[in-house]
């Protein structure tokens, strides 16, 4: 378990070193375009003045997502990225943690040379925390970015390495049990792992 940083790092970085080996892009790129990946994710949940689970470390994290094209150079699409966590407290009682982000996204390639993407977005992250018969959630709308290096594979897929951080704190809600808590929580979430694209 403790190996998966290191391996994705490695595929990572082998993955970059060949980039300049691949080639151009195909100049015929579908207008839709579909993308997916796994990898680690840390997550962090903050209130201010109450204690609410503050660092949340890394476990199991992915993202799916869908669009189109507007340019050769631009993508708009949706994305969902999640973050799943499972453990048992000191006492034996089972804990479930989950942080699901639901965003509008552009993808930018400003080089046609390098393969590369800057990403930018916005929208709703919420969290979920159940320990035993008590739950926790947390909402809040905030932006996120990312970067990734598009490594072609076969025809329009490609291989791609990403790193995406979100931050969210607008129009914040803390619940317990379904009674809404006065304070502002804030969520984030740092992504990075080895995604499929079709674009």
């Amino acid at each position: 378990m403790y190996n998966i940083p290191q391996k994705l790092l490695l595929v990572a970085v082998l993955s970059v070193a060949a980039a300049p080996l691949v080639g151009q892009q195909p100049a015929n790129r579908p207008a839709l375009w579909l993308s997916a990946g796994v990898g680690l994710g840390w997550a962090r949940v903050t209130c201010p003045s109450v204690p609410c689970h503050a660092n949340r470390g890394h476990a199991l994290s992915g993202y799916a997502e869908a669009g189109g094209r507007i340019s050769r150079s631009v993508l708009v699409g949706g994305e969902v990225q999640g973050w799943l966590k499972n453990y048992n407290t000191d006492q034996g009682d089972p804990v479930d943690e989950l942080l699901l982000a639901y965003s509008g996204v552009i993808y930018w390639y400003p080089s046609p040379r390098y393969p590369y993407y800057l990403k930018g977005g916005f929208g709703l992250v919420t969290y979920r925390l159940d320990v035993g018969t008590d739950r926790i959630t947390a909402s809040a709308l905030g932006p996120q970015i990312g970067i990734g290096w598009e490594v072609r594979a076969v025809s329009h897929f490609s291989l791609v390495p990403y790193v995406n951080v979100l931050v969210a704190s607008t129009g914040a809600k803390l619940k317990s049990n379904g009674n809404e808590v006065p304070v502002n929580p804030s969520l984030a979430l740092i992504q990075f792992g080895i995604g499929v694209a079709r674009r």
